[in-house]
């Protein structure tokens, strides 16, 4: 394939601003992740003829002014940037830094935020366009016009904001049901060595197996698509032979919203892992209602090491709430499973969800420490866009208006805690502090860590663990709370 004219370059927001409840010194131990957004984009449109470049700000820890000599360089044609809600303000200063170090370039954004909030986010002049939807056909299609010199506006799935100002919607792109059309990440335009997690054996690498999500948990903002599309286990096990065999990742990371959906998909992925003679670990995120016993011993046999699930509440009542569709029996069921076959779990909880009483707080916190799990996650509740949670924060007046349009327009603002009727934010606060000590400091679990700490990685683990405990207990004592103003963190 002849190669085309168009340079278009993929810019990683730094995530300093985007990990909350913990201050950046915790969350940067937590970890780094590569961004399967922009690596699997790059990877489709160098497929056809394009030249590509990415830079990751946040695994090298930088902010946009540091690199803007090295976009300036590059001269790209189209800028291609991802917003998550949270790292929206972040994601503006790149546009911004791009709009003078590289002024004729097209700048692209796309990703969660820009989906919901398109309209707004292109009031910023710095942005030319919003994706909306699925990436990858309609982003080549904008690298495509670009090449030709062809109009941009019309593009189907898109917002394009015309010179004069002027808003115009491409019609719906429909959804691409065979995912297996587009290639794996392009793994060679990232630093694999240097991303690194608290619990991640390293080098390690993420990715994905299914897109779209069938359940509607009220404080899930997964707006895509509630349609299921697979890879192929093929597919899939060939990423996996290329990271371990080409980069020697040692653990991958399945991001999936939920990786054990079809019991005859998970036995085959485990035996074609196996066939290969793959040595690299991995491990998963599942909802509790579809953990099945055989599933989990051969997973294990392939390569399993721990797997992730939101349990988010102690209580069956605010679990129906949560309309999480399971049950305390279910997840006992599930994570006894897990336990059984020799996997590490996680379990990720809720604080403070709307019509939560201090009985279903206190309940939760028991709950996570006798589920015998390894490691537990506890969150403050945030109203999120697109979500149930948020519709009804915005009816009872727990968020002031619609918060995060407003967000959007203006480019940032402090975050707002969920007050209720019942809780103060400093008391929500409170109880997630108590929670990770509850959790974390229990002479049992203690035990069973010092056991299993036969090596440097379990013991570094461990280390980071101490580190972050201390500081997620020092942001309640001295009221550490983020901010959320184009990327920069505030003690208030």
């Amino acid at each position: 394939m002849a190669r085309k004219k168009t340079r278009v370059l993929f810019i990683k927001y730094h995530e300093a601003a985007d990990q909350q409840p913990l201050s950046k010194k915790a969350a940067e131990k937590l970890g780094i992740f590569p961004s399967l957004a922009l690596g699997g984009l790059a990877s489709w449109v160098r497929q056809h003829g394009f030249d590509v470049k990415i830079i990751d700000l946040h695994v090298e820890n930088k902010y946009p002014a540091d690199v803007a000599d090295r976009v300036r360089d590059y001269d790209p044609h189209v800028v291609a940037l991802t917003a998550k809600t949270l790292g929206w303000p972040a994601v503006i200063e790149i546009a911004q830094m791009v709009r003078q170090a590289a002024p004729r370039a097209l700048v692209v954004g796309g990703g969660p935020h820009m989906s919901i909030f398109a309209r707004e986010s292109l009031t910023w002049d710095c942005f030319d366009v919003a994706v909306v939807g699925d990436g990858e056909d309609t982003f080549l299609e904008i690298c495509e016009r670009v090449e030709s010199g062809s109009e941009i506006d019309g593009t189907p799935g898109t917002l394009v904001r015309k010179a004069d100002g002027e808003l115009v919607e491409g019609p719906p792109r429909p959804l691409e049901r065979d995912i297996d059309r587009f290639p794996m990440t392009a793994w060679d335009l990232l630093p694999i060595p240097e991303y690194h997690c608290l619990t991640l054996l390293r080098p390690f690498a993420t990715m994905v197996t299914t897109r779209g999500c069938p359940w509607h948990c009220g404080y899930c903002s997964q707006v895509y698509s509630e349609k299921l599309r697979f890879r192929s286990v093929e597919h899939v096990v060939d990423e996996m032979e290329h990271l371990e065999r080409t980069y020697g990742v040692r653990e991958i990371v399945f991001f999936d919203e939920t990786f054990t959906i079809g019991k005859k998909r998970m036995l085959r992925f485990a035996e074609e892992v196996q066939r290969r003679g793959l040595d690299v670990k991995f491990n998963i995120r599942a909802r509790v209602d579809t953990v099945d016993r055989d599933v989990v011993v051969a997973l294990k046999k392939a390569g399993l090491r721990s797997i992730h699930m939101g349990v988010e509440a102690g209580t069956d009542r605010l679990l129906k709430i949560m309309n999480k569709q399971i049950t305390r029996e279910k997840t006992e069921r599930a994570f006894r499973i897990c336990r059984e076959a020799g996997v590490d779990t996680r379990g990720y909880f809720m604080i403070g969800y709307y019509d939560a009483t201090p009985e279903d707080i206190e309940d939760t916190i028991r709950f996570a420490a006798g589920l015998g799990l390894d490691w537990a996650s506890f969150s403050v509740a945030t109203a999120l866009p697109a979500t149930e949670l948020y519709r009804i924060a915005q009816e009872r007046g727990y968020v002031d208006g619609d918060f995060w349009r407003r967000y959007t327009i203006d480019g940032g603002g402090v975050i707002p805690q969920l007050e209720t009727e019942t809780f103060t934010a400093e008391q929500l606060r409170a109880y997630r502090t108590k929670a990770y000590m509850k959790f974390y400091l229990r002479p049992d679990l203690i035990r069973r860590k010092f056991s299993k700490s036969e090596g440097r990685e379990e013991l570094m683990e461990m280390l980071g663990g101490a580190t972050v405990l201390s500081e997620i207990i020092k942001s309640t004592l001295f009221r550490r709370i983020p901010q959320v103003r184009l990327g920069k963190w505030a003690t208030v």
